[in-house]
C-alpha cells in the first residue's frame, strides 16, 4: 500500500500522541477534585480544560490543511516546516497555559498557529488558480 499523505500522516500521528497525556491531565483533575461537570470553580482544572479544547478546536483542521496541501503538491520541506511550526506553536501554547504564564509567549504560539493557516490556506488558494 502506497501512503500518499507521508509527512501528513506523520504529524498527524504525533498530534495524537500529543492529544492523550493533554486529555488524561483533565481526568486526573477531574479525579482528585472530584468534579465530574464544568470545572467546579478549580483555577488547575480549567487551565487543563481550556489548553484541551484549544488543541481539539486548532489542530484538526490544521492537519486537514496540511493533508490537502501535501496533496495538492507541496513539497517536503514547506511540509515539514508548517508540521513543525504547528507542533512547536501547539507545544508552547500548553505549557504556557498550564505552567508558565507568559503572554508573548502564548501571543507567540498563536500567531505560529495562525501561521499554519495562512500558510497552507494560500498555498491551496494559489494552486488552484
Amino acid at each position: 500500500m502506497v501512503n500518499t499523505l507521508p509527512i501528513t500522516s506523520l504529524y498527524a500521528a504525533v498530534f495524537g500522541l500529543f492529544l492523550i497525556p493533554i486529555t488524561y491531565a483533565v481526568g486526573l483533575r477531574r479525579l482528585k477534585t472530584r468534579t465530574s461537570f464544568l470545572d467546579g470553580g478549580d483555577r488547575i482544572l480549567l487551565r487543563r480544560m481550556r489548553s484541551h479544547g484549544n488543541f481539539v478546536e486548532y489542530v484538526p483542521f490544521a492537519v486537514v490543511l496540511l493533508g490537502l496541501t501535501e496533496l495538492n503538491g507541496a513539497s517536503a520541506a514547506y511540509l515539514h516546516g508548517l508540521g513543525a511550526l504547528l507542533l512547536v506553536s501547539r507545544i508552547a501554547h500548553y505549557v504556557v497555559i498550564n505552567f508558565r504564564p507568559n503572554v508573548a509567549i502564548r501571543v507567540s504560539s498563536m500567531i505560529g498557529t495562525t501561521a499554519v493557516f495562512l500558510l497552507s490556506s494560500g498555498y491551496l488558494i494559489y494552486a488552484q488558480i
